[in-house]
């Protein structure tokens, strides 16, 4: 028993697919996998690169590991709905993944979401910042990157290659039949408009509007109080010893927007120095150009 997904959010990871997962997840005629970023596939695939600062903790422990599992991601109740997975790996291992794709799932719709690379990059640094496992300045994290990726680090230590789109969305383009390209700045702009176009490519109403859409999750940042943000962990010891209270008391929607906005406002944003995105455009300006081309859009004001 058990189902496989009808449509996959495949990345950039660091580009709102968070909020995409939890606000898809609320329409009636949609189901969200749990866990979120399942990474199966990529598993599948031989993709074991768990070696840096709390990738087994944080990474591995969390990755779906057989096929029986892969089957119970939804409920048993999913299937007079849409179900979607969202693995943002899925889409820089492109290569390795998509012929598992079509192996296993078979021709699924793809939604991908892709960020100014720059500002890609410098959120998966502070993210890790964020959770205490990045220790190296933005500059120096960089000049690691390559030295890192040899060592087996998992993929959200990799801030600069991730940010490479073209071939990643080049190959999806070419592989399946049904892909929806978006981009970050119009979940910023208008995420009604958004996730309405959305729902119209996955065939669902697309008059639903989500509750507290807006509201961003998987923030980035430095924590303002390191004691806070650890209580407000999923897996901390002494806000497990709260959740049976909490419970009975909130349901599970309000608990996550009160402790989601808690944990915002703990963080501070931080700051990349102007020649390290200058340099990072640079870095970036040909793949850009080709993946404007590529998907019909405007993207100089990446460029500027």
């Amino acid at each position: 028993m058990g189902r496989l997904a009808d449509f996959l959010i495949v990345g950039a990871a660091k580009s709102g697919t968070t909020s995409l997962h939890y606000y898809l997840g609320q329409h009636p005629y949609i189901e969200m996998s749990k866990p979120k970023e399942p990474k199966f596939l990529s598993w599948y695939a031989g993709i074991r690169g768990f070696n840096g600062p709390g990738d087994k903790k944080c990474t591995e422990s969390r990755v779906v590991k057989s096929y029986d599992d892969y089957l119970n991601i939804f409920s048993a109740e999913s299937k007079d709905v849409l179900c979607g997975e969202s693995s943002t790996d899925n889409l820089y291992f492109h290569i390795e993944v998509i012929p598992l794709i079509k192996k296993i799932i078979g021709e699924p719709k793809i939604i991908i979401i892709l960020r100014n690379p720059v500002d890609r990059a410098f959120s998966a640094y502070t993210h890790l910042v964020r959770e205490g496992r990045e220790n190296e300045t933005f500059e120096r994290a960089l000049e690691l990157e390559d030295e890192r990726i040899k060592k087996g680090y998992s993929f959200i230590w990799h801030y600069k290659n991730v940010g490479f789109y073209y071939e990643q969305v080049k190959d999806y383009l070419e592989n399946f039949s049904d892909v929806k390209v978006c981009l970050y700045d119009d979940l910023r702009k208008d995420p009604v408009k958004l996730v309405q176009d959305i729902f119209r490519f996955l065939g669902v109403d697309d008059n639903f509007v989500p509750a507290n859409i807006g509201e961003k999750y998987n923030v980035s940042g430095v924590p303002k109080s390191k004691s806070l943000h650890r209580f407000l962990r999923t897996d901390n010891a002494v806000m497990a010893m709260f959740l049976p209270i909490i419970r009975t008391v909130f349901p599970k929607r309000t608990r996550d927007i009160i402790k989601n906005r808690i944990r915002q406002a703990n963080l501070k944003r931080m700051e990349m120095k102007p020649e390290t995105r200058m340099c990072l455009k640079e870095v970036y300006r040909d793949d850009i150009l080709k993946l404007q081309n590529l998907i019909k859009r405007d993207l100089s004001h990446w460029l500027k």
